[in-house]
């Protein structure tokens, strides 16, 4: 297990993407932040979360995904995800974050619409 997630961040379509790989724990919370907060100062509204090369998120990492989502809703930006497992997305539905932040399967489909 890695101690941290790695974050790359690019815009497509103006989108800004946090390509996220590797275990998302408590231990990811600045790179994911500073992605985030990348996107923030540059004033994008439209943020997609890569999660199709993360091999695990524990508890606290869900917080932080939780944290940004929320944090997100608060500056009127809209965040979608993609590449989740089926355990995950199981997950994300059980804790309600579906509810605020839709999953799609492909980073196509997350970004048609948007």
């Amino acid at each position: 297990m890695q101690q941290s997630a790695e974050v790359e961040t690019r815009i497509k379509n103006g989108v800004g993407i946090m390509d996220i790989s590797g275990d998302v724990t408590s231990f990811s919370e600045k790179v994911l932040q500073e992605a985030y907060d990348e996107f923030t100062e540059d004033d994008i509204k439209k943020i997609g979360l890569n999660f199709e090369q993360v091999s695990y998120i524990n508890s606290a990492g869900m917080a932080i995904i939780i944290s940004i989502l929320t944090q997100s809703r608060k500056k009127g930006q809209t965040l979608r995800a993609w590449g989740l497992t089926e355990h995950f997305q199981k997950i994300f539905d059980m804790v309600g974050i579906t509810k605020y932040m839709d999953h799609f399967d492909s980073e196509s489909e997350a970004l048609k619409g948007f």
